[in-house]
């Protein structure tokens, strides 16, 4: 009986372990992504589109950074171009939310699989809330009332969830190869990613360096293992240089904004970070006789040894950690933010039965305080979509393939069917304000209506265009927009104009016409220019491409779409 007791124990073990967990999600993804879930749609929501325009382009062989600009790194756009091949019928903003888990997963699963061998619950407490961020397409600020899947801040969140890895992997992972390779891939990730977080991440392994947790024949093989990576990636065509190129010519244009966001991420995240500083503070109180004592080691004896038992302090690891969130979020707007700081904080749980019972409930109190508001703000945002998309109304579209798998409420559906016409008996009002750089309403691109709105334009804007070129007997090969997002060559299946940048934001990441910009726009068959409304973000891009647009056939498909034709495309009226 003990036996077959003990034996049922073992095959409980294996079925209830963390890897099986991480695969029964991963399996529930896949189902998910074979559905048209039409999800309701959020403010800022067509930064999704950046990543439809970004895989039209990787399709036709173009290499993110060599033939376009794009906001981030190289990796986000091939994960979602390699999971919508996968799942051509799958939600956008769902295949790019968890298109992540191509690089993360294999990862994380390395690092659950070393710590299970020590800890199953660390394993599953770690886990856990990798997995609720993974899934969860929202972030913890809100932009408005109603809910919605948050279709911006997407690689934002790609980035906390793979610094999240390498901190797991820091703290828990023993040092050794296996860390080494964990640490090299999860910053070869960031960096590919988004440069900020590969400097958090450098950051936080640095200061893993110096308390000790990596020898330095590990960090070499780790820097070793990054550089070649790069290097083959660099016979790409150099897309490595050309990613740093962007990268200095995007912060050349962002140089004046660095302090104003280190005040707004205070302001937003001053739950987390008042918690966090207290919990240093209130460690670090607990820790001066032993910090003494490591001073005193250190003077009368200075190695690397002495060092690494000075730095390896609880709230010094939380301190770093904190620091590398707030200078990554200087530069996101939507994020899940400082979500890396838990394995810190869960490792430094583990010591607190040393503790008295009165410093052990402070600890529990300000961890709490520290680490429940971002996943309860995550999980609650998306449970809220979830809860109300069955009441929602889905988008009225046709011709936008699965762009068009988006909801809304039945009342804001009915503010959205008056917007063109709206829009369009009021263009010169919407333009007097866009020529004063204000917009029709504060904060007009986070609100639902007009997110609808646009989805629904494009789908009459393609009608329109597939109308005219049957009409006039033209295919119109290569297409681009003069607005923020061009989804359009996706759409219709049709080449994308090079050399310009994707998420085209002409005060943040659109800098003055180039040569190569210039030849690529004259070669473009046909430039869509949206006037519902007119806004100053419009009216700048029109201004900054003037010149290489100054010659075309002008085309009115509707009255809030026009086209901007090549003017040696021969139009054939047919009878």
């Amino acid at each position: 009986m003990s036996n077959i007791s003990r034996s049922s124990t073992r095959i409980s073990a294996r079925i209830f372990s963390p890897l099986v967990l991480l695969v029964l999600v991963l399996v529930f993804v896949t189902v998910l992504l074979s559905l048209p879930l039409v999800v309701p749609i959020g403010p800022m929501y067509w930064d999704t589109y950046i990543y439809l325009d970004a895989a039209q382009r990787i399709k036709l062989g173009q290499i993110p950074a060599v033939d376009f600009l794009a906001p981030v790194g190289a990796l986000d756009y091939y994960q979602f171009y390699w999971l919508q091949k996968l799942f051509p019928g799958g939600q956008p903003t769902l295949i790019a939310q968890w298109s992540v888990l191509i690089s993360a997963a294999p990862l994380m699963a390395v690092v659950v699989a070393a710590i299970d061998g020590h800890s199953r619950k660390i394993a599953f407490a770690v886990l856990i809330p990798f997995l609720i961020f993974a899934l969860c397409p929202t972030n913890t600020q809100s932009f408005h009332s109603y809910p919605g899947v948050n279709g911006f801040g997407i690689y934002n969140r790609h980035t906390s969830l793979l610094l999240y890895v390498l901190v797991s992997a820091l703290v828990f992972v023993p040092n050794g190869r296996k860390l080494a390779v964990i640490a090299a891939l999860s910053m070869l990730a960031l960096f590919l990613t988004k440069i900020t977080g590969f400097l958090a991440g450098g950051l936080i392994g640095l200061f893993a360096i110096l308390a000790g947790r990596l020898m330095w024949r590990h960090v070499l093989l780790a820097m070793c293992i990054f550089a070649a990576a790069l290097l083959l990636l660099e016979f790409n065509h150099g897309m490595v240089s050309a990613y740093i190129e962007s990268i200095v010519a995007l912060v050349q244009l962002n140089e004046g904004l660095l302090l104003p966001r280190f005040l707004t991420v205070f302001s937003i995240k001053l739950d987390v970070i008042l918690a966090a500083a207290v919990l240093i503070l209130f460690l670090l109180w607990l820790d001066r006789a032993t910090l003494v004592d490591r001073l005193h080691d250190l003077r009368q004896k200075p190695t690397t040894a002495s060092v690494a038992a000075l730095l390896d302090r609880d709230w010094l690891w939380i301190c770093v950690t904190l620091v590398a969130g707030i200078f990554l979020e200087t530069q996101n707007t939507g994020s899940q933010e400082f979500i890396f700081l838990w394995p810190v904080l869960l490792a430094m749980l583990r010591k607190t039965p040393a503790l008295t019972e009165r410093h052990r409930l402070i600890v529990y109190c300000l961890v709490a305080f520290t680490a429940i508001p971002t996943i309860t703000k995550v999980m609650q945002g998306t449970l809220r979509f979830v809860a109300v998309a069955p009441t929602y109304v889905a988008a009225p579209v046709t011709d936008v393939r699965t762009m068009g798998l988006v909801s809304t409420r039945r009342d804001i559906m009915e503010r959205v069917n008056l917007l063109e016409s709206h829009y369009a008996l009021n263009a010169g009002a919407y333009r007097q304000l866009a020529e004063k750089e204000q917009l029709p309403s504060w904060q007009l691109y986070s609100e639902l209506d007009y997110q609808m709105y646009w989805v629904i334009s494009a789908d009459r804007v393609v009608k329109a265009l597939k109308q005219f070129e049957s009409q006039n007997g033209i295919h119109l090969n290569r297409l681009m927009t003069l607005d923020f997002v061009n989804p359009f060559p996706w759409i219709l299946d049709r080449d994308a104009t090079r050399d310009i940048q994707i998420g085209a934001d002409p005060f943040r990441t659109v800098g003055g016409l180039t040569q190569a910009e210039e030849t690529s726009l004259r070669a473009t068959d046909g430039v869509l220019r949206p006037s519902c409304p007119t806004t100053s973000a419009r009216l700048s891009l029109q201004k900054v491409y003037e010149k290489a647009l100054a010659d075309r056939i002008i085309v009115k498909l509707n009255d809030c779409w026009d086209l901007l034709l090549r003017p040696d495309i021969k139009l054939f009226e047919k009878p």
